[in-house]
This record gives C-alpha cells, sequence and structure tokens, in this order.
C-alpha cells in the first residue's frame, strides 16, 4: 500500500470497499509524510496495519525527525523500527524502486514498479492539478515546501514520463488517476487511460 491518507477509518473503509483487510497489508510505503499521507497509520496508540513493514525516504523521515511536528511524533515516529529508510534508486520491495522527486517535501519520493517488463511511476504529489500543474511546471503550488526545488523536480519527471511514454499514477490526476504525459507547447497535458492498456 502507497500512504494512507488521514485518518484510519477512512482507509479502512477503503480497503473494505475494496474487498481486503488491514491485516492483508504487508507492505506500507509513505511518498513523503505529510499528515493527509501518514494519518492513517495508527489512531495514536494502536497500528492500523498489524502486520505490516514499512518503507520511507531516508531524507524525507529525517526532515521530520528534526521538525517537531506532532503529526510525525503519534503516527511515524512509533513505527520507526519496523521501517525499511531508502535512498535514491532503493527498492522497497523487488519491482519497486524509490526515485527522489523533492521539494513538495524535502525527501518526496515517486516509485517505478516495475512487473513483467512494464513499468508504471507513482508520481504521488510531484503534480497537484492536472491542468496547470502539467502545463505550467514552473509554477508554485502552495504546499510545495521548496517551491523551486518542486518546479524543478516536477519538470524533470513530466520530462521523462513524456519522453520514455511510461504510464503514471497521480494522486491528483482525474478519473482514472492513470495516465500518460504529452509535451505541448512549454509544458505538458495529462492523457487518461481509455483503451491504451488493451491494445
Amino acid at each position: 500500500m502507497f500512504d494512507t491518507g488521514l485518518a484510519p477509518e477512512g482507509i479502512t473503509a477503503a480497503l473494505t470497499a475494496a474487498g481486503r483487510s488491514p491485516d492483508e497489508v504487508t507492505l506500507v510505503v509513505l511518498t513523503h509524510m505529510h499528515g493527509d499521507h501518514t494519518g492513517g497509520l495508527s489512531d495514536g496508540t494502536t497500528p492500523t496495519f498489524a502486520k505490516a513493514r514499512y518503507a520511507t525516504g531516508q531524507i524525507e523521515f529525517d526532515h521530520w525527525a528534526g521538525a517537531g511536528n506532532e503529526g510525525f511524533e503519534a503516527k511515524v515516529r512509533p513505527l520507526a523500527d519496523k521501517m525499511t529508510m531508502l535512498a535514491d534508486g532503493a527498492e522497497a520491495a523487488p519491482g519497486l524502486s524509490a526515485m527522489l522527486v523533492p521539494g513538495h517535501t524535502p525527501g518526496h519520493m515517486a516509485y517505478r514498479i516495475e512487473s513483467g517488463g512494464q513499468s508504471l511511476i507513482l508520481a504521488a504529489d510531484t503534480a497537484n492539478h492536472y491542468i496547470w500543474s502539467l502545463g505550467h511546471p514552473d509554477w508554485e503550488v502552495r504546499f510545495d515546501m521548496d517551491k523551486a526545488q518542486a518546479a524543478a523536480s516536477r519538470r524533470k519527471l513530466l520530462d521523462m514520463l513524456a519522453a520514455d511514454g511510461t504510464p503514471f499514477v497521480g494522486y491528483h490526476m482525474p478519473f482514472p488517476g492513470l495516465g500518460f504525459v504529452e509535451t505541448a507547447g512549454e509544458g505538458f497535458r495529462f492523457v487518461p487511460a481509455s483503451y491504451q492498456f488493451d491494445l
């Protein structure tokens, strides 16, 4: 599982709707440590995913460990002994490689998922809006902690996706949240997945 939403009840409801239970989750990968990605880790006392191990970026963990953030202290730090700390390019699991795309947060990660000779990029919060974040990747985004670095990371990742034709999942992309990037003028555009995977 990638990230956990704002609260345990939200993520457990989503799992139930998908016919799954929290006990089936064996790996939770944190792309970054904003509260809307870590809030579902626990209720502040009991971990939501009793059988899981965790993976996150070392840079990201170290930043929040020194930030005095209540959410980090309540939800993330208690699980530190079960966490694998990742550097850029490291594997969280076979076929699941971390890609450092800093700026949204200091150690924000995207992930390359590979299986059966095919790849997919989970871009997480690299792009926050499917029109203006792609069409104008250099524009500032309020939630990006280092705006210039985030813009550089966004442009670099979008350049790669457009050049390679690799599909991606973006947390803030419209349904189905999966698609492709094409160049468009000085920026890019989002092409939602439709029939492309059926060819």
